[in-house]
């Protein structure tokens, strides 16, 4: 499997299924630096995702909706 570019640049589902095959190796005995060669990130990607997938399970490491929700970044208050 090769990849291009900063993984910040990938798709969410692309994102998603680095750290969930990350994560596999990690629970089939991989080495973590092993493992982020493997998927070219950093040793911390993949201590986080480890920790997150600890924490929460596969859950953890799904992706979300990134920015503010929705009426959260107004300045205004309803009344203003």
């Amino acid at each position: 499997m090769i990849w291009w570019g900063d993984a910040r640049t990938w798709s969410p589902d692309a994102q998603e299924a680095v750290r969930l095959l990350a994560v596999s190796a990690l629970v089939e005995g991989r080495d973590r630096t092993e493992v982020a060669a493997l998927f070219k990130v950093s040793v911390r990607a993949v201590d986080n995702w480890w920790a997150r997938w600890q924490a929460g399970g596969r859950d953890a490491l799904l992706s979300r909706s990134r920015g503010r929700r929705a009426g959260e970044h107004q300045v205004l208050s309803e009344v203003e």
